[in-house]
């Protein structure tokens, strides 16, 4: 327990500086790099791979033919994912549950985009349904951790799977929404749609919340210091809850937009149970909301660019790019736990010098 709390005391300091800034930069560049490994072992060109990925998934050559519109779209779920890890983690609570919640909130958006509403409420209930629903969701861990001691990640795991279960008891049609429910387009021949304006507004209100309200200095305390906050006196159950609340409604928004603004229906599967893109995007963007902007813009266009570069033009399996993300995640969540050793070797080494 003590070592899982010092893992989210590293992970969200609240510091973003230059000094922190390296890590995920080099962790990026060591991940290409593990792509350019691969594509040398299949016979590929690696530079070739590389400016079709980064073309495909970042150029712009002209207004209405733009891959990076594109991008953005593929963002919007990410930021709204990644900002739902980050504010578990600053509450302590390692919640993968990210999957799970969005599931819910596209199901329970969709169900209210099938009704018959007025045409200006109907996208603004079926947003809210959404993050009700994640949010419900979402709150469960945190409970059963500080409740009675159930490690979040095996709950957040189990809850995942339970959450493509129960929505099928959500009576949908799977046909397409009503037109009142969806979400403006901002671009032509792009679905980046209004919800990347959702997922903007939503990173000013964390950021305000976890640094200028009361509730966000609560939740930080408890996340780095229970036991500073345990002797000021702060209330580890409710602000735990509310924190993940919060946590989960953010999942949620990021369903319903990918039914609302992207799909336009409800699919099967469109958000797996070992999707775990929230915690890699919280990992690169250091679990502040601005990282996470920068974050979620370049995983999204690294999956861009695999899926239209590397596969479709030049016949290299798009996995290829999920390689490259896992090595990311693989260092940054390395580095985390280097300087929890090292931590751990320093206290072992001050005790062995007083014995002397």
């Amino acid at each position: 327990m003590k070592g899982s709390q010092s893992y989210i005391s590293v992970l969200t300091s609240d510091r973003f500086s230059g000094s922190k800034l390296w890590r995920p930069v080099l962790a990026a560049l060591v991940g290409l790099l593990a792509g350019g490994l691969f594509l040398l072992f299949s016979g590929e060109a690696p530079l070739r791979s590389y400016r079709l990925l980064l073309t495909a998934g970042f150029g712009c050559g002209q207004l209405d033919n733009c891959s990076f519109w594109t991008t953005l779209q593929f963002a919007t779920p990410l930021m709204l994912a990644g900002l739902s890890a980050a504010v578990a983690f600053r509450a302590g609570v390692f919640s993968i549950g990210q999957a799970g919640q969005m599931v819910l909130g596209a199901g329970f958006a969709a169900w209210v985009a099938y009704q018959t509403l007025p045409a200006g409420w109907h996208p603004l209930l079926a947003l809210l349904a959404a993050a009700v629903a994640g949010a419900i969701w979402g709150v469960i861990p945190g409970l059963l951790k500080v409740g009675i001691g159930v490690n979040e990640i095996i709950s957040s795991i189990v809850l995942n799977a339970v959450a493509g279960f129960l929505v099928g008891f959500v009576p949908l049609d799977f046909g397409t929404i009503n037109q009142t429910a969806q979400l403006s387009t901002l671009a032509p021949a792009t679905k980046l749609n209004q919800g990347f304006f959702i997922a903007l507004i939503a990173v000013v209100i964390v950021y305000l919340y976890l640094w200028s309200s009361a509730a966000g200095y609560r939740q930080r305390m408890v996340g780095q210091a229970p036991g500073f906050a345990r002797y000021g006196g702060y209330k580890e159950l409710r602000t735990v809850t509310l924190a993940l609340l919060f946590s989960g409604s953010l999942a949620g928004l990021a369903g319903a937009i990918e039914v609302l603004g992207v799909h336009y229906r409800f699919l099967v599967g469109f958000s797996a149970d070992e999707n775990f893109d929230g915690i890699l995007v919280a990992l690169l963007g250091q679990s502040h909301p601005l990282g996470i902007v920068l974050a979620a813009i370049f995983v999204g266009g690294v999956r861009l660019g695999a899926l239209n570069g590397l596969q479709i033009q030049a016949g290299i399996p798009r996995e290829l790019g999920n390689v490259m993300l896992a090595v990311m995640a693989l260092l940054m969540a390395g580095q985390h736990l280097f300087r929890i050793n090292a931590f751990g070797l320093r206290e072992r080494f001050a005790a062995l010098r007083s014995k002397f």
